[in-house]
C-alpha cells in the first residue's frame, strides 16, 4: 500500500542515523518574504536553537501530525527549552454522555489520552477559542500549522493571519506550514486534478492547501539578506504526501487493518526523500518524519531554508536489519530522522550541524 519514490538527480534522500544515503544538493532555492507583526518590519537576526525565551504554537493537535510535531519539539535537545503550546478545538476538553451506557450520569472524555500525552511531553494544550489563541500569539515566536485536513488548515491559517494583521503577534519570527504535495499542479491534469475535485475530502483539498500557503507568503518578509537578516518573519513550507504512521498516543480505529498498516509503515519506511518546490509524485509521508523535518526548520541556522518550499515523502522499505526489535503495537518505534542526517543531506560536506552561517535564523530584536 505504501509506494516508493524513484530516485532522480535532484532528489535528496535523508536516511536515519543508522544508514546515510548518498545525496545530491540541487541548489536549495530560497525565496524572500515576511513581517513580524503586520504593524512593523524591523531587521531580525536569530538564535541557533530555540531557547526558554521562545514560545512555539502547534495548531491542529487533535490530529496525529500536530501531536508528533509538539512532542518532537519537546524531545529534541535544540528545541526542548522552548515553551510549546498545542491548540485543539474547545470540544476536545469537554465531556460527552457515555455512548455505552445511556443511563450513566457520568461524562466520558474521548480525548483524555491525547491531552494526557501532550502534557506528559511538556506541551501545553489550549482551546482554539479567540481569547486563548490571542493570548498565545502575543507570546509566540514561532507557529507550526499542522492540520491534516487542508480545509481546516486553510481556515486556521487565515484566522491566524488576521490576528497577525491586527498586530497580535509582535514577537513572531518563524512560521512552518505543513502543506501538501501537488498544490502547484492542481490544475495540470491527473492525478492532481482528480485529487483536487470538489467532491473529494470536503472539496478541492489542494486548492485549500495552496490558499493557506498564499496567506502566509503574502505577509512574510519581502527581503532575506545573506546571514538571514530579514525585514519581518520568515516561513518554510513543508509539503507532504498522504500521511501514514502513528502519533504519540495509541489510536484505535474502527478498521483494525488500517492500524496494522500504520504500525508497519512506521517500521518499514524510516527514510525520506526531499526535493525543493513541488515536483514529487503522489506518495506517502510518515507523520513523525514530517514532524522531525518541520522541527529542524525552526532550529537550523541555515538561511537558505527561509521563505522556501520543500516536499518530502517516505521511502523504503529499509533493510531487514534496521527493522529488527521494533514493534509499534508494543511501544517500540524507530527513532525519527535526526537533525544530523537532515543537515548532511541539505548541505553535503558541511560540518556536523549543517551550518551555513552563524546565527542565521531571524529573531526579534
Amino acid at each position: 500500500m505504501c509506494g516508493t519514490a524513484s530516485a532522480s538527480p535532484s532528489a535528496v534522500v535523508v536516511a536515519s542515523s543508522r544508514t546515510r544515503a548518498r545525496a545530491t544538493r540541487d541548489g536549495l532555492v530560497s525565496r524572500v518574504s515576511r513581517p513580524t507583526s503586520s504593524s512593523s518590519r524591523g531587521a531580525r537576526l536569530a538564535h541557533r536553537a530555540l531557547s526558554d525565551d521562545d514560545t512555539v504554537i502547534v495548531t491542529g493537535a487533535l490530529e496525529r501530525l500536530a501531536q508528533c510535531a509538539a512532542v518532537r519539539l519537546r524531545e529534541n535537545e535544540k528545541s526542548a527549552g522552548a515553551r510549546v503550546v498545542a491548540s485543539l478545538p474547545r470540544e476536545a476538553f469537554e465531556g460527552v454522555k457515555n455512548p455505552r451506557d445511556v443511563r450513566s450520569k457520568e461524562l466520558v472524555y474521548p480525548n483524555a489520552d491525547v491531552l494526557r500525552a501532550l502534557r506528559a511531553a511538556g506541551a501545553e494544550p489550549i482551546g482554539e477559542d479567540e481569547e486563548a489563541m490571542r493570548a498565545a500569539l502575543r507570546e509566540a515566536t514561532c507557529v507550526v500549522f499542522a492540520e491534516e485536513t487542508p480545509k481546516k488548515l486553510r481556515a486556521t491559517v487565515e484566522a491566524t493571519m488576521k490576528r497577525v494583521d491586527a498586530g497580535d503577534a509582535p514577537r513572531l519570527r518563524r512560521v512552518v506550514l505543513l502543506s501538501r504535495v501537488g498544490v502547484e499542479r492542481r490544475d495540470a491534469g491527473d492525478p492532481w486534478k482528480y485529487m483536487n475535485r470538489k467532491t473529494f475530502r470536503g472539496g478541492a483539498p489542494l486548492t485549500d492547501a495552496w490558499e493557506a500557503e498564499e496567506a502566509v507568503r503574502a505577509r512574510a518578509a519581502k527581503t532575506v539578506k545573506a546571514g538571514g537578516v530579514a525585514d519581518g518573519w520568515t516561513y518554510t513550507v513543508v509539503r507532504t504526501g498522504e500521511l501514514r504512521g502513528n502519533g504519540p498516543t495509541t489510536v484505535v480505529y474502527a478498521d483494525y487493518a488500517l492500524t496494522l498498516v500504520d504500525n508497519a509503515f512506521d517500521v518499514r519506511m524510516q527514510d525520506v526523500e526531499v526535493k525543493n518546490g513541488d515536483t514529487m509524485g503522489p506518495d506517502y509521508t510518515k507523520r513523525l518524519s514530517a514532524a522531525a523535518f518541520a522541527n529542524r526548520m525552526l532550529t537550523t541556522s541555515r538561511y537558505d531554508v527561509l521563505n522556501a518550499e520543500f516536499s518530502i515523502i517516505s521511502v523504503g522499505p529499509v533493510p531487514r536489519e534496521r527493522r529488527k526489535g521494533y514493534d509499534v503495537a508494543k511501544g517500540k518505534s524507530p527513532p525519527p530522522v535526526s537533525d544530523r542526517d537532515i543537515d548532511e543531506q541539505l548541505a553535503p560536506g558541511d560540518d556536523a550541524d549543517g551550518e551555513r552561517a552563524p546565527n542565521a535564523v531571524p529573531a526579534p530584536v
